[in-house]
């Protein structure tokens, strides 16, 4: 049964302080991602592999609907939940007891930090996750540059091995993707299906010029990486057993709010307007802060359920986004027809469907 969390639950929260050397600093901003091995105790491990289990067993609308309330590419997984934390008290406590808060905010120059979003991902053990290359850049706040958004990626339960759907990222791949920023081209293709369609070929072409990490990672360990990386599952499970994971996806305040941001499917609270302050810059419950402290106004609103939405409030916000509705389906058919984004019937869709106005 999901376990919802009470107000005592939450009302201390004070993330602890985990203190990186200068080294690590470095190769991380060399290198676009780090990895530190047994930064979760086996007490958290053990609350999140439950809470993980508790998902997977009791399905729930909150997380159905990650499958439409995020970038459509998360079809080929059993098993999805966006903001987990939000109904479950295990995941609640992992990230606040955690010193992960305090980590990233190294790794961006100690600013104060804000959480983007998080995410599990779990698929089933004879199932094999497709390549798919990709940077999480476009979700983050501040198009303009790298080095402001992290993302946290753990294993729950099983060890992630480069044979079992693993994690894999390319090093140094945030810098050519400052690059493109840079030189506008990245701002050129983001703003069609057909031009998001060139990045990701872009992407898979790095593979020939950038080296592979491909990390084992046991459960406890964490590997995070810069909003510019260039990452995927491996592509293959030789090993036929599960993948499941939580990534928490971070980033440095202050961030102003962007009117002119594209808004690439529902779940980007970075593009609304009710999450910006009056000096312009993003906040609230939607963005909450976690480091140094947390904002007792924005944990009052999550405790008390004000982010959750009924499937009528459900209903009547994805009608607003009619265009991702329309991509998320064509993919989920395509997926569930063996085809990938690369295949040539995909881009007849994506172009029939540019031709009509629908994308």
């Amino acid at each position: 049964m999901v376990e919802r969390f009470s107000l005592q639950d939450t009302e201390d929260l004070s993330p602890p302080q985990f203190f990186l050397s200068e080294d690590q600093i470095s190769s991380y901003k060399e290198e676009g991602f780090l990895i530190i091995r047994n930064i979760l105790s086996p007490h958290l491990m053990s609350r999140l592999s439950s809470g993980s289990s508790d998902l997977s067993a009791t399905p729930c609308l909150h997380c159905a609907m990650t499958y439409y309330d995020t970038a459509p590419l998360l079809h080929s997984y059993d098993n999805v939940c966006q903001r987990p934390e939000l109904i479950h008290q295990n995941f609640h406590e992992v990230l606040y007891r955690s010193p992960l808060a305090h980590i990233s905010s190294q790794l961006m120059d100690n600013r104060p930090i804000r959480i983007l979003r998080t995410l599990t991902l779990g698929s089933r053990a004879g199932q094999t996750i497709p390549l798919r290359w990709h940077a999480d850049h476009a979700i983050f706040p501040g198009q303009r540059k790298c080095g402001d958004g992290l993302v946290v990626w753990m294993p729950i339960g099983n060890t992630s091995y480069a044979d079992a759907n693993g994690l894999v990222v390319l090093k140094k791949s945030h810098k050519i993707h400052e690059e493109m920023i840079d030189n506008g081209t990245w701002f050129e293709n983001q703003g069609s299906v057909h031009g998001q369609r060139l990045h990701l070929e872009f992407y898979k072409s790095l593979v020939k010029t950038h080296e592979k990490e491909e990390p084992t990672l046991n459960p406890g360990d964490a590997i995070l990486f810069d909003r510019c990386t260039v990452h995927s599952a491996s592509g293959v499970n030789s090993r036929n057993i599960r993948r499941n994971s939580w990534q928490i996806r971070f980033f440095a305040d202050p961030q102003q709010f962007d009117r002119d941001l594209y808004k690439y499917y529902p779940s980007s609270a970075i593009a609304d307007e009710k999450n910006a302050n009056k000096e312009g810059f993003l906040s609230g419950p939607h963005l909450p802060q976690i480091w140094p402290k947390t904002i007792p106004g924005e944990q009052h609103a999550i405790r008390q359920g004000h982010l959750l939405r009924t499937r009528q409030e459900w209903f009547l916000f994805m009608l607003g986004y009619p265009r991702h509705l329309f991509i998320s389906n064509v993919v989920r058919s395509a997926e569930s027809l063996g085809f990938s984004l690369q295949h040539p019937l995909f881009s007849v869709l994506v172009r029939l469907g540019e031709i009509l106005q629908i994308v």
